[in-house]
């Protein structure tokens, strides 16, 4: 009841009308796969009317193909509508934003993707809001209830890092959600979290696969008795096998793996029996040709945000639609998710892990770059390398500070070396990694051997 108390009061405090969402969406994954396809429906027509009618982009685009938004009348009619890409949000971002927005309320979101370029977009408060009920209703599914204590591993921004103690504590009170950093991650670091987990008696877990899983290994490989919790809720980057298996016996639950994007937020939450479901009231989903089987791009449209609306864009993950009947009893369709982002975590000899978030972040608001990557070639060595723009400037103070960022992870055990150049490859898979570890891939390959 405190736990609920104090939910309630943070939310309220910040302005969210996220609870009261929560509780107007709670059930809709019960409803019978013929009313999800209604009600998504309904919803898809809805934005592309105000589409239509708010965004300069998309009146452009409906003017081009002679039709409106009311023409559009069922699946095949919405799959003639051009696709949305990264090259496309970036030349013309303004007119993707619809008019009467006030943008200084806007928060401000960016996102590289396989073009290994930055995306800068944005989000308004009502989509955060609901964004933030749909999380909470994917936790449902282990047992938790609003206000018990979610342990959430994510990494810490300048915010964060700038408050005292005694603020930090009580913000994670009041949320109900402990926040653990990635970017600081060590032995010495796990025991601390052990400790801060025992204290604050998390019901769930929350955040990045491969640290919650780095740190149920450690605890297996030492022993430590972790609290038991309900769930664990993965996302960011793809749940891994290994992670889960660990993550499943240190806090003795069930993973689920989630799947969205900060572009087309709440994609997809496994269900109790492994299933990715679409959540159908907050994303309508496509591949691009039907027919073709095997994993193709998605098609994403986000259903939940009015301010700049993607509609049917491509985000670069692969899989597949409608892949099976699930026994669960949602009524959500089924959706197979076969290559989405990893982002590699970093080791250093003074057995520090650095997230690989942490690297990404040191290009973000950088002008003059359109690709980059940080490769770590040893434990002691990290290249960076960096694609600049044909006019771009001044890039050489930047690879400097950023050299210097990277090398103060592990004073006088690291080097950095930063360069330019022409190109960067991709992997096999046609993607680009942002964070590339060849310590980290030599090591899991050792550990499938002794498996």
């Amino acid at each position: 009841m405190i736990g609920n108390a104090l939910f309630t009061l943070a939310h309220r405090m910040r302005g969210s009308a996220a609870l009261r969402v929560f509780e107007e969406i709670r059930g809709e994954p019960a409803l019978a796969a013929d009313e999800v396809r209604r009600r998504q429906w309904a919803r898809l027509s809805g934005l592309l009317a105000h589409a239509e009618a708010k965004v300069p982009y998309y009146r452009q685009v409906f003017a081009d193909l002679g039709i409106g938004a009311r023409d559009i009348r069922t699946p095949a009619d919405f799959a003639a509508f051009p696709v949305l890409t990264k090259d496309i949000i970036r030349a013309h971002g303004p007119e993707l934003i619809a008019e009467g927005t006030d943008r200084s309320k806007l928060l401000t979101h960016r996102s590289g993707g396989s073009t290994g370029v930055p995306l800068e977009f944005y989000h308004d408060r009502a989509a955060t809001d609901l964004s933030d009920a749909g999380t909470y209703r994917n936790f449902l599914q282990c047992g938790w209830q609003p206000g018990e204590m979610i342990a959430f591993f994510w990494g810490f921004n300048e915010r964060i890092e700038a408050m005292s103690r005694l603020e930090f504590e009580a913000r994670q009170y009041l949320r109900r959600s402990y926040q653990f950093d990635p970017f600081q991650q060590s032995d010495a670091d796990f025991e601390r979290w052990l400790v801060t987990l025992r204290r604050v008696r998390p019901t769930i877990v929350h955040g990045y696969a491969s640290s919650i899983g780095l740190f149920a290994e450690w605890a297996l490989r030492t022993g430590a008795r972790v609290p038991r919790v309900k769930g664990l809720f993965c996302t960011a980057e793809k749940l891994l096998p290994r992670q889960r298996d660990a993550m499943e016996r240190a806090f003795q639950a069930k993973a689920y793996d989630v799947y969205g994007s900060s572009e087309v937020r709440n994609i997809a939450c496994e269900c109790s029996r492994g299933t990715f479901h679409l959540n159908a009231d907050f994303v309508y989903a496509e591949v691009e040709d039907p027919l073709l089987e095997g994993p193709q791009p998605f098609l994403l449209t986000g259903l939940i945000d009015r301010s700049m609306p993607f509609i049917r864009y491509r985000n670069d993950d692969c899989g597949t639609l409608g892949a099976h009947v699930c026994g669960c009893g949602s009524g959500f369709p089924a959706m197979k998710l076969d290559i989405a982002r990893q982002s590699d975590s970093f080791r250093f000899e003074n057995g520090r892990v650095v997230h690989g978030e942490f690297f990404t972040h040191l290009f973000y608001g950088v002008n003059g770059v359109r690709m980059f990557q940080f490769r770590q070639l040893a434990l002691d060595h990290i290249e960076v390398l960096a694609v600049p723009e044909a006019a771009a400037s001044g890039l050489d103070a930047v690879m400097a500070n950023i050299r210097g960022q990277v090398e103060a992870l592990a004073p006088g055990q690291l080097t950095c070396e930063a360069r330019l150049v022409s190109e960067i490859p991709r992997s096999s898979a046609g993607k680009h990694r942002f964070t590339v570890s060849l310590v980290q891939h030599a090591a899991d390959a050792a550990a499938g051997r002794a498996a």
